[in-house]
């Protein structure tokens, strides 16, 4: 069993504090390899996918130890496409399914090595290389469905460290020790995109609806973009995304003090209506979390001019919306039977079937549930 030094396990403890970090996606690899490369030295550390399907190896990020020159990637790619299985770290993971810490040096001795064309001859040679040391964590799946796609099953990822030196024991030792925590900062990486990526997408739909957030004081802690848009069209005094227009905190601030009422029965929250144009802002109020939070909806609707064609949407027919709105025109049934060119017991009978239709019984009633229905009076 290794034993480590007092120093060994402050560098180790302080490493796992940094590993826990809260990292993204695209920052873990560099992150990882930078703490690696403070337990065990190297000369090179890789982080690379393995795609046993197709026999190749793909470095998503490699950093050398300082004072190395970093190597071609591309090149080291490549070598490793043509030369995959001289790699015994490959067959044995195939072998064994183990994720473990192995070096090469396990497998081959240095006379073995160096009769590697690739591997040997084309990697490690031109680099002072004399032993590689990986352990190995599963594909992470969870930032994308779409990389179920791209990997298949086994594939994995490596974490390689390439030594001027026979790894020893204690590396091994160390590597293993490390290895479980970088299981588990990856699964909290994978939570964290995870969170990230649900709340930018609920941002963007907030974004896309017309909400404010305030709190018990009135103050804002969230506009989307469409709010802060209507809030400046329709109100007088421009605003920022900080901040009401002050006819507008009027209006909260009196909401807000109907809920502080001692009554027993609450006070109704009427919406705020605001017209522009054959357009209306109309902004709610709505409890979230009482004295914590409130929310403030906005929709902007639209007025339906007032036509035929839009008196047609109660379900009459064509000629019944043309009578109903020639008597929203104030028109008397003659006056209405010279200007739709029919008549006057023809008016008589349209206005029996729209009666029916809208469930009145009197001309003015049928206007009245008209402008109602399409919203051109509350």
């Amino acid at each position: 069993m290794q034993h480590l030094t007092q120093n060994d396990f402050q560098n180790f403890s302080e490493c796992l504090q940094e590993l826990y970090k809260t990292c993204s996606f695209e920052d873990f690899s560099s992150h990882i390899l930078a703490i690696i490369s403070k337990v065990i030295p190297a000369v090179d550390y890789t982080y690379t996918t393995l795609s046993f399907g197709n026999h190749k190896a793909t470095t998503i990020d490699y950093q050398p130890a300082p004072g190395f020159e970093p190597f071609d990637t591309a090149n080291f790619e490549k070598i490793a496409h043509q030369h995959f299985y001289e790699n015994p770290l490959v067959g044995n993971y195939l072998r064994t399914r183990d994720h473990r810490a192995h070096k090469v040096s396990d497998f081959l001795n240095e006379q073995q090595l160096h009769r590697l064309e690739g591997l040997y001859g084309k990697l490690m040679q031109p680099r002072g290389i004399r032993d590689l040391i990986a352990v190995s964590l599963p594909i992470s799946l969870s930032n994308t469905s779409a990389s179920k796609l791209c990997f298949g099953q086994d594939d994995i990822i490596a974490i390689t460290l390439m030594g001027d030196e026979i790894f020893t024991e204690r590396d091994r030792f160390l590597f293993n020790l490390l290895h479980p925590h970088l299981l588990q900062a990856q699964q909290n990486m994978n939570q964290f995109t995870n969170i990230q990526q649900d709340w930018l997408q609920q941002r963007n739909t907030l974004e896309a609806l017309g909400i404010i957030a305030i709190d018990g004081d009135g103050q804002v802690q969230f506009m989307s973009k469409l709010a802060w848009q209507w809030l400046n069209q329709y109100f007088q005094d421009k605003c920022s995304t900080r901040c009401l227009p002050e006819n507008l905190q009027r209006w909260v601030k009196y909401q807000l003090s109907l809920l502080r009422r001692s009554d027993n029965i609450p006070q109704p929250h009427l919406p705020l209506k605001l017209e522009q144009e054959g357009k209306q802002l109309v902004v709610r109020f709505v409890t979230e979390q009482p004295r914590e939070q409130y929310l403030l909806l906005l929709e902007e609707q639209q007025f339906l001019t007032l036509s035929p064609g839009a008196l047609e949407l109660l379900r009459l027919t064509k000629r019944e919306a043309e009578v109903l709105f020639e008597v929203t025109q104030g028109k008397t049934n003659p006056e209405i039977a010279t200007t739709l060119s029919i008549s006057i017991g023809t008016v008589r009978k349209y206005l029996e079937h729209i009666y029916s239709k809208l469930q009145v019984q009197t001309r003015a009633e049928a206007v009245v549930c008209a402008l109602k229905q399409l919203g051109t009076i509350g």
